[in-house]
């Protein structure tokens, strides 16, 4: 079964204005797929986990390129490692034709501060992360976009249980997992072989040396617990008995390979964003689940204390994919001062922010959203929206700006 991803034009966009465009996002992801459909009218693609292909790419890069048809793809790009890349310049310098190369690799290495600075102006950058809710359904979301305009109130109510998101939580997004078969033995076999392969030496050296397994093993489960928590390193550091700066490197090595991302803090003085602690949430909740050992019955138990972290991981990642093809470019970042408020998602465009608070209740009240309240009154006419996403069915105006949507409302 074929999935058209909402990517795609995007794609197809940045191709017609760049000379190179570069497919990052994890493994299993749909990147070959997504890859071989943009290729459909252009042209070959060379995938370099063929020995011979990486074997001559390694041997001689320059002479390797130069014997590749027009508009090619070069999938898993970043195992031809830095030589690949100066003569991948070399030849982008050379001319200045749009669309001659579409990159693909599984680790964030294509999106890097070293890549970007020797590709500065070169090429276009697409994020290709797991199927959102809506490319599932095959519903095109746009719900940043109306969340902008303050429209969420005007979306049609879509009943979904406690169970159906407990579900969507355990499935993920990975296409092999969401459209294989509905079977607990199933996912654990292929959670296990997934993050197996990611963790792999060979895979890791692509980006670092792990000098420790056994803590990177450690820490993995460790972030699995904290999905949707505040992110601090001493604590892991103690926890885990190793230093803070190893703990730090095998961090940024887990986001490199696209396990886990840390959502920034958000404040009103941009120069303080540095200074805060971000928040870990897992790519897919998938991984989260099977990590804790969490399953659809267990996360549906009103009991549960997994279901409201997971739920909010859950409903972050959704958005990070639609901000992927989103009209207007925004930044994701979350709120947490030292009075203990604490809002879970703020979407920056431009000037203007929306804010998003995630409940696992089916009764949402104006308690709930006190805390958009608050970001609102703080930020004043920057702030267009906030929503609390629940697990209800109401949408209900809760007062000036602010208002409150089932969780569905972000495929509706």
């Amino acid at each position: 079964m074929t999935i058209d991803r909402h990517i795609t034009a995007v794609a197809d966009e940045l191709l017609l204005g760049f000379r190179a465009l570069v497919v990052n996002g994890p493994r299993q992801a749909g990147k070959s797929t997504l890859v071989g459909q943009i290729q459909r009218t252009r042209g070959s693609v060379v995938n370099l986990d063929d020995p011979l292909a990486m074997d001559v790419a390694a041997a001689d890069p320059i002479g390797f390129l130069a014997g590749l048809p027009p508009a090619v793809a070069i999938d898993e790009f970043q195992r031809g490692g830095n030589p690949l890349l100066l003569a991948l310049k070399m030849r982008l310098d050379a001319s200045s034709a749009k669309g001659q190369y579409v990159l693909a690799g599984s680790t964030r290495f294509l999106s890097t501060r070293h890549l970007e600075e020797t590709l500065t102006g070169r090429i276009g950058i697409v994020e290709l992360l797991p199927l959102s809710a809506g490319e599932l359904r095959g519903q095109r979301e746009d719900f940043i976009d109306r969340a902008f305009s303050d429209d969420i109130a005007a979306l049609p109510t879509t009943v979904v249980t406690r169970a159906d998101y407990a579900e969507a939580i355990v499935t993920g997004g990975f296409p092999e997992l969401a459209l294989g078969p509905v079977s607990s033995r199933f996912r654990t076999a292929w959670c296990d072989s997934y993050l197996r392969t990611i963790t792999a030496v060979a895979n890791v050296s692509q980006v670092a040396e792990v000098r420790r397994p056994d803590l990177f093993a450690g820490l993995l489960n460790q972030l699995a617990a904290r999905s949707a928590h505040e992110l601090t390193i001493a604590d892991l550091a103690r926890e885990l008995d190793g230093g803070q700066e190893l703990v730090r490197t095998y961090l940024d090595i887990l986001s490199t390979l696209y396990l886990v991302h840390v959502l920034p803090a958000w404040t009103t003085s941009r120069t303080n964003r540095s200074k805060r602690r971000g928040v870990v949430h897992f790519i897919d909740t998938a991984l989260a689940a099977h990590l804790l050992g969490e399953t659809v019955d267990s996360l549906s138990a009103l009991t549960s204390r997994w279901f409201g972290p997971l739920l909010e991981t859950y409903v972050v990642n959704e958005v990070a994919k639609q901000a992927t093809w989103a009209e207007r470019p925004v930044s994701l970042g979350q709120y947490r001062d030292r009075d203990q408020r604490e809002v879970d998602l703020v979407i920056e465009r431009g000037q203007d922010l929306v804010a998003i608070e995630v409940k696992a209740t089916a009764t949402p009240t104006l308690t709930h959203a006190k805390h958009l309240a608050f970001l609102r009154d703080r930020a004043g006419d920057r702030f267009k929206c906030g929503v609390l996403l629940h697990t209800g069915t109401q949408h209900l105006r809760l007062g000036d700006r602010l208002v409150a949507a089932p969780i569905s409302a972000l495929w509706a």
